[in-house]
């Protein structure tokens, strides 16, 4: 059984014939960090034994880079990496969603507001603790760019 990192978060498990499923639907590409029984460390797909003999896709366009692949960057070297310490402040301070706005997760961040908001404050605690978890889980923003 395998698993595999997509947008920071781990999946799986899932069997070997899902994972060849998934490359070649372009879901997960042959950068992808997987781990299996055995494996010692989180390691790109291409240097695993899952990636013997499957057809290499052609490369992604440079022009538009998609999120998996996005991340790759250092976070020290790119100049769009938002600070970890700033996220977790936010989220434990306020617990309103504004940590995923600063983030680039609007969705979630206008949901935890406007439960916030519409309760009057009422549900703010189950936000709260919703922006704890993402606090201490989200180790990249919406682009894919791991926080510094």
């Amino acid at each position: 059984m395998w698993y595999y990192e997509q947008n920071g978060n781990r999946i799986g498990p899932v069997d070997e014939a899902t994972m060849r499923s998934l490359i070649s639907d372009r879901t997960i590409s042959i950068d992808t960090l997987v781990w299996t029984n055995g494996m010692a460390n989180w390691t790109p797909l291409q240097q695993t034994q899952l990636a013997a003999g499957l057809p290499v896709p052609p490369p992604m366009s440079q022009s538009a880079p998609s999120s998996p692949q996005y991340h790759n960057i250092p976070s020290q070297h790119h100049p769009d990496a938002k600070d970890r310490v700033a996220y977790v402040l936010l989220a434990v301070l306020l617990g309103i969603g504004i940590h995923n706005f600063y983030a680039g997760y609007t969705t979630k961040g206008i949901i935890q507001l406007l439960v916030s908001i519409l309760s009057c404050g009422i549900l703010w605690f189950f936000m709260w603790i919703w922006a704890i978890i993402e606090a201490c889980t989200v180790t990249q923003d919406a682009n894919g760019v791991r926080f510094k």
